[in-house]
């Protein structure tokens, strides 16, 4: 017997519509194979007014999805956005333990957690945490440490936050909608991905402040 194909299930969550797409993963990446868009019930400006109207439509929206893809869905990542979104810089300091040490991932993550030591209020929540450069003793605009030798690391991040409320509000509409939540994702970021290149990623034109 073959082995089941593997499907990843995107959810974006509108204030006017509710769209998912089935990707089926293949040896040369995504491919979509079934999209499904419903309207969009029970929402306003990115946040639930309205649990089992969302829930509704989400159904509808997957279970046009899952016709055109002939599978069964079982787990959506869900694109988050709207006004409770907020997000800022920040900047983390760690030293090298070992003088003449290679910088290794333990040395990355450690700096990046104290970029994040930051203090937030009850109702907000991390939901991403951007590295932007590397600094190492004293040449900046590092993209990647890893190997380098250093004697002190330093991180710029940008983190993301959301409303916490909002943000399991949605969580708890696609779950009465017979689902799980994979994972939540920044929509603007999603998208990014999707259609950015390596090398317009890095393009100082390619995101306009």
């Amino acid at each position: 017997m073959g082995r089941k194909e593997e499907h990843i299930v995107g959810l974006d969550i509108g204030s006017t519509k509710v769209s998912t797409l089935i990707a089926a993963v293949r040896d040369s990446g995504l491919e979509p194979i079934g999209v499904g868009v419903a309207e969009s019930k029970g929402i306003k400006k990115g946040s639930v007014v309205n649990l089992e109207a969302v829930a509704e439509s989400i159904k509808r929206s997957v279970g046009e999805a899952e016709v055109m893809a002939r599978c069964e869905v079982e787990t959506v990542y869900v694109g988050l956005a709207g006004p409770h979104i907020k997000s800022f810089n920040s900047r983390g300091v760690t030293s090298i333990p070992t003088r003449m040490r290679e910088i290794n991932n333990d040395d990355v993550r450690r700096v990046i957690e104290t970029a994040r030591a930051i203090a937030l209020s009850p109702d907000r929540e991390i939901i991403h945490i951007l590295p932007q450069e590397f600094t190492v003793d004293d040449q900046s605009g590092i993209g990647d440490p890893l190997g380098m030798v250093g004697t002190r690391l330093e991180v710029n991040v940008h983190i993301v936050t959301s409303s916490t409320t909002a943000a399991q509000n949605i969580v708890t509409a696609v779950n009465r909608s017979g689902l799980l939540v994979g994972d939540t994702v920044l929509e603007s970021i999603a998208v990014g991905e999707a259609i950015l290149t390596d090398d317009t990623i890095t393009a100082p034109y390619a995101i306009p402040s």
